[in-house]
């Protein structure tokens, strides 16, 4: 265990667990001093201590309590379904195994990203061209025209004199008397009148 770790906590999930909330407030504590027991625990959610499972009388004496009042608790937070265990009698977190499973599974997956040859520049353009949208691609041609204008205009100006590279750049053709291409959808779209 490193000094850095940490447990997710999310006051929202604590106050709408209708389970949780039936219980007394000593269950409640109880429940709390358990989470950080088992978040300490081998695998991450169970209560253990090292590779054995806790029993009353151990947790009682981890939480400074008296067995009996520990038991009582337990069974109560049993009754409630706020906790499940294994067949071998190991209580464990539900949501905190959840969350162990989807943080292995997003490790793997990156490793395996990471693991994978870089796409060659052509590959990458290919992906990209195939995910974008109609607009998109307007929108992106219409990007790479002005930064190819930009360009063209600054190695105008480097040519020139230091007169010419003083004044600001033309502005870009006006294409607005160009006919428009309609499209099918906007032919058949009423036009109101107010």
């Amino acid at each position: 265990m490193t000094a850095e770790r940490w447990m997710k906590f999310y006051p929202s999930d604590w106050r709408g667990d209708a389970a949780l909330h039936s219980c007394s407030l000593a269950a409640r504590g109880l429940w709390m001093e358990m989470l950080c027991l088992m978040d300490e625990g081998s695998p991450r959610g169970h209560l253990k201590l090292g590779r054995k499972k806790l029993d009353p009388q151990t947790l009682a004496g981890l939480v400074n309590a008296p067995p009996r009042r520990v038991e009582k608790l337990l069974a109560e937070l049993e009754k409630a379904g706020v906790f499940s265990a294994t067949r071998h009698g190991t209580i464990y977190s539900r949501k905190m195994v959840r969350e162990s499973k989807w943080r292995a599974n997003g490790k793997n997956a990156a490793r395996k990203r990471w693991a994978q040859v870089a796409e060659s520049k052509d590959e990458i353009e290919k992906r990209i061209r195939g995910s974008m949208t109609p607009e998109s691609r307007i929108q992106n041609k219409q990007e790479s025209c002005t930064s190819r204008l930009d360009t063209a205009r600054a190695g105008r100006q480097g040519h020139g004199s230091t007169a010419k590279r003083d004044h600001p750049a033309r502005d870009p053709p006006d294409f607005s008397k160009e006919p428009v291409q309609v499209s099918e959808a906007l032919m058949r779209t009423r036009i109101v009148k107010h």
